[in-house]
């Protein structure tokens, strides 16, 4: 049967007024129990009447590469502006992906999927239909808030994209019925109740559907376009099958920002691969069309493409493995790359004014939702590949346990509203940094890992105590690194007499350049830990 030829749909899903399924990842699942159970549940079957006599006349209208198929009544009707822009928008969505970007051209059936037309030979077609009540005998399309579906037909050759008809959606848990005569039988059908919402310009889809067709046009014709390199989704597929299509959602449609919505399951899920994608983390996927819009921006507009020659290549393997070969023509560490991106990330929403804006990853950044920071005591990071984690520490400092970690790590330093970034190429870097993170306002720390990623050398910590800088001229006067079975360190002047005893907690200990000048004259000075022991020699300039 020609149904068994069906393996998936795919969809994107927006914010909406009623919170339904959504349709990528419940689409690998109905595969899976139609694999287990020969079938999945259904959204609607059609009772007494045939899918056929739920529409009548199917109207077409052809461009040069794509033709559109609609109806006028019944559950699937729709008008002949939304068809006319959905026309416009599906062949500059093929303009951009195939003429411009020079990707693979998708492939079309000879007969619609749904409506059952003949397509026109070199066209490639798109139906607009109530995607809640398309023709679905075997439950594969079980999604009662998706914007579009791009089908995969004829045992993975083929493709065909579905256009929700009127952005309304959860049609079928609508007690409200509506009915269509046809063939002497009285056929009965729900009415969509919910509209689908853009979230962050708070409107409706269904009142504003030219945005909804452009939005969805460019994300569905992205995903026929991919499935011209893949011939099904595995899970090391599926999150940037989304992400890399919500991406262009954003480069075609800069002023909708659907994908705004979505950022926050990314932040709150820190520490898990940016590539797991199960029922608890649908949403993330489309929250990570950052990273793609930063490899967009950062490294080549065509970056793209080669992730997506790579699958067709090497099909079974890691996204890692896919990006690490896109950019060896770049001569990019891949690695270094995903660690800037995460911390160009950790700067969203407010504070992204902290950075000049040509280091943004997209112009709305400070649109975007403010990234989460974990307030700790201590900072313990072990993280997996493709993951990231951000840490807030108090009082301003937080010596991390870098024993165990695998992958890079950044300090955020925070002096009269402006950022400055401190790579710890190894944990002596943090002595280093003493001076620095105490005159700052605040600091944040960012722990990312990507692939093969290495540990941060540890250096031994067991060096002597020091001051820093040495001669001290202006600015903090540091001590480090210090041991943590002592309280206090003794500063006494060049003939041995007691200037002053400071407390410490940690490993290092910083005096403010006012305390200093009142404290200490110009000279040499000697200060130890505690009140015993080899005394170490500093010089006071100023």
């Amino acid at each position: 049967m020609r149904f068994l030829a069906l393996i998936f749909a795919v969809a994107i899903c927006a914010a909406h007024a009623y919170e339904g399924e959504c349709g990528t990842l419940n689409a690998l699942l109905n595969s899976d129990k139609i694999k287990q159970n020969g079938y999945a549940a259904s959204l609607y079957r059609s009772g007494k009447c045939s899918y056929e006599q739920y529409y009548d006349s199917v109207y077409t209208i052809e461009k040069p590469h794509v033709q559109v198929f609609y109806v006028l009544n019944g559950p699937h009707a729709t008008t002949k502006a939304f068809a006319d822009s959905t026309a416009s928008n599906m062949e500059a969505a093929w303009n951009l992906y195939v003429n411009q970007l020079n990707m693979r051209a998708p492939q079309g059936p000879q007969i619609t999927y749904h409506y059952q037309q003949n397509v026109k030979e070199g066209l490639y077609p798109i139906e607009i239909l109530d995607i809640g009540q398309v023709r679905d005998p075997y439950g594969i399309y079980s999604c009662a808030t998706c914007f579009g579906q791009t089908i995969l037909l004829e045992s993975g050759t083929k493709t065909e994209i579905l256009l929700e008809n009127d952005f309304y959606g959860s049609a079928t848990s609508s007690n409200a019925r509506d009915t269509i005569y046809s063939n002497g039988d009285t056929c009965i059908y729900p009415i969509a109740k919910h509209t689908l919402n853009n979230s962050t310009h708070g409107f409706s889809y269904a009142d504003e559907w030219a945005k909804g067709i452009r939005l969805t046009s460019f994300h569905e014709f992205y995903h026929a376009v991919q499935l011209r390199y893949i011939s099904s989704i595995a899970s090391n597929t599926a999150f940037w099958f989304e992400a890399s299509a919500t991406g262009y959602e954003e480069i075609t449609n800069p002023d909708i920002d659907d994908y705004f919505s979505y950022l926050p399951n990314v932040f709150s899920e820190m520490g898990i691969p940016l590539s797991t994608i199960t029922k608890q983390y649908t949403h993330k996927a489309y929250g990570v069309s950052t990273l793609f819009l930063y490899l967009y921006h950062y490294v080549a507009k065509d970056i793209d493409k080669a992730i997506w020659e790579n699958y067709s290549k090497n099909p079974n393997k890691s996204f890692e493995v896919q990006l690490e070969a896109a950019l060896k023509k770049y001569e990019i560490d891949a690695d270094s790359l995903f660690h800037d991106y995460a911390v160009r990330l950790s700067l969203s929403g407010e504070r992204s004014n902290t950075i000049s804006k040509k280091d943004w990853i997209c112009d709305d950044q400070d649109k975007w939702v403010s990234a989460n920071f974990y307030n700790v005591d201590s900072i313990k990071p072990q993280i997996e590949s493709l993951s990231f984690m951000f840490y807030r520490a108090p009082n301003n400092y937080v010596e991390p346990d870098l024993n165990n970690f695998v992958g890079k790590a950044s300090i955020i330093t925070f002096s009269e509203g402006k950022a400055e970034f401190h790579r710890i190429k190894n944990s002596k870097t943090l002595d280093s940094l003493t001076s620095v993170l105490s005159t700052s306002d605040s600091s944040l720390w960012v722990f990312s890992r990507f692939g093969d990623s290495e540990s941060i050398p540890l250096v031994n910590n067991d060096a002597a105590p020091h001051a820093f800088p040495v001669p001290w001229r202006e600015g903090s006067l540091c001590f480090a690194p210090l041991p943590r079975d002592k309280k206090f360190i003794e500063i006494r002047n060049r003939r041995g007499d007691l200037v002053s005893q400071e407390k410490y907690d940690g490993t290092s200990f910083c005096l403010q350049e006012d305390q200093v000048k009142k404290m200490m004259a110009p000279g040499i000075y000697r200060f130890r830990v505690g009140n015993k022991g080899k005394t170490t020699s500093f010089m006071v300039i100023y």
